[in-house]
């Protein structure tokens, strides 16, 4: 990896952890922009280049499940707050662990390959169409609890005006 190329890893990887340590509204029309950034740096400026050996497609494609099942334990993790009658959404420690320990692991698994042999050009790329993979994943799953919060919380409403409407009610 090139030093540019590391310094870009670094740059997305201190922005990807400075909006999970802040409160951000959960919009469902945007909820793929940063998974889409990601995927297109990845693609484009990084490289994106196709196993060399049958190991170095199952380290692919086990990187690609470790981004899956990331993304699916931050969705779950990652805190939801009503305001207002908006939805935001929070990192926590953990979730911010999880994905520093993702791309830490990602990057150590680049390094091995091109030390080993079994992959000679992988890395930047697939680090970032990786966190791409587990972004999307964070993204679709926080979309889901937030509007399954909505529909509680609203039905919750029209129950409580149902309740006061009866209490209020004269025989």
């Amino acid at each position: 990896m090139s030093p540019f190329a590391i310094a870009v890893l670094v740059a997305l990887t201190v922005f990807a952890v400075y909006r999970q340590s802040i409160q951000t509204e959960v919009v469902g029309s945007t909820r793929f922009k940063l998974a889409l950034i990601y995927a297109i740096v990845g693609i484009v400026i990084g490289g994106f280049h196709q196993p060399e050996s049958e190991i170095g497609w199952v380290v692919l494609v086990g990187s690609l499940l470790a981004s899956v099942a990331v993304g699916v334990a931050r969705g779950r993790l990652t805190t939801l707050t009503l305001k207002n009658g908006r939805i935001y959404s929070r990192g926590t420690a953990l979730t911010i662990g999880l994905f520093v320990g993702l791309v830490a692991c990602k990057f150590a698994l680049g390094a091995y390959q091109y030390v080993h042999g079994i992959n000679s050009h992988g890395g930047f790329g697939e680090v970032l169409v990786m966190i791409a993979v587990m972004v999307a994943f964070q993204a679709e799953l926080i979309w889901r609890r937030a509007c399954a919060l909505r529909a509680r919380t609203e039905a919750g409403v029209q129950q409580a005006r149902g309740f006061a409407a009866t209490v209020g009610a004269r025989p």
